[in-house]
């Protein structure tokens, strides 16, 4: 049995032998064929005529379009401060009873909210918390928003059950979306670092603090520094 495999191997190493001596000199050498280069022209391309911009004049980023609008402004440069109409103030229970706060000491304990339908408060970071002084903040937020007839308040009352809330609305960034508190063109802040998400919607969003927040409420302004910009070639 062990002849015969033997045999059937030097019989196979023989073929292969033979199979490479009548190769081709180059491809014994190594050298592979190669093959003739050929060149693609492109086709020539029509001239095209500049697009019109309307009433712009000069080219702004979409931040500056919408900074623009929202100062009435009919151009804006980088580096500028400007006063700007806020869309949308957002708030929570950690900063929303500091804003109140301040909000009260500037303009007065009597003092109304400068529009009740562009302020959105999601208590959102002590809801679940056991804790007492956290609920208080939850508490100052509810308080609040009764005296301010404030129409969107996501508030959540029943913490056994989910389906007994549907006001709740959970994480306040996921909430200003689904609700529709996102909107392009528009500018929106709040009372949380996190609150840029919001500008993957088209529209300006950014965090703000407390005093910040507080003066918002009474006049529905916000001082803003147009953001500088850079060139990628």
């Amino acid at each position: 049995m062990a002849s015969s495999v033997s045999a059937a191997a030097k019989a196979a190493a023989a073929f292969a032998h033979k199979k490479e001596l009548a190769a081709p000199a180059q491809r014994r050498a190594g050298l592979t064929r190669r093959t003739k280069p050929c060149s693609v022209r492109a086709v020539a391309s029509p001239a095209r005529a500049l697009s019109s911009t309307g009433s712009v004049k000069s080219a702004m980023t979409m931040t500056e379009k919408i900074l623009a609008r929202a100062s009435e402004r009919a151009a804006l440069e980088p580096g500028e401060n400007v006063w700007v109409d806020v869309d949308v103030l957002m708030t929570h229970d950690v900063c929303g009873p500091g804003a109140f706060d301040i909000f009260k000491k500037e303009f007065g304990e009597d003092a109304r909210v400068w529009d009740r339908e562009k302020l959105v408060v999601i208590p959102d970071h002590y809801i679940f918390t056991s804790d007492g002084r956290a609920k208080r903040n939850v508490d100052i937020l509810r308080d609040f928003c009764a005296e301010q007839n404030i129409k969107y308040f996501y508030d959540i009352k029943d913490l056994s059950d989910f389906r007994a809330n549907p006001d709740y609305k959970g994480v306040c960034h996921i909430a200003l979306a689904q609700e529709g508190h996102c909107r392009p063109g528009e500018v929106l802040l709040g009372t949380d670092s996190h609150t840029c998400n919001a500008g993957a919607f088209g529209q300006f969003a950014t965090g703000i603090g407390n005093t910040d927040a507080g003066f918002v409420l009474g006049t529905g302004k916000a001082l803003l520094k147009v953001c500088p910009w850079f060139l990628l070639f």
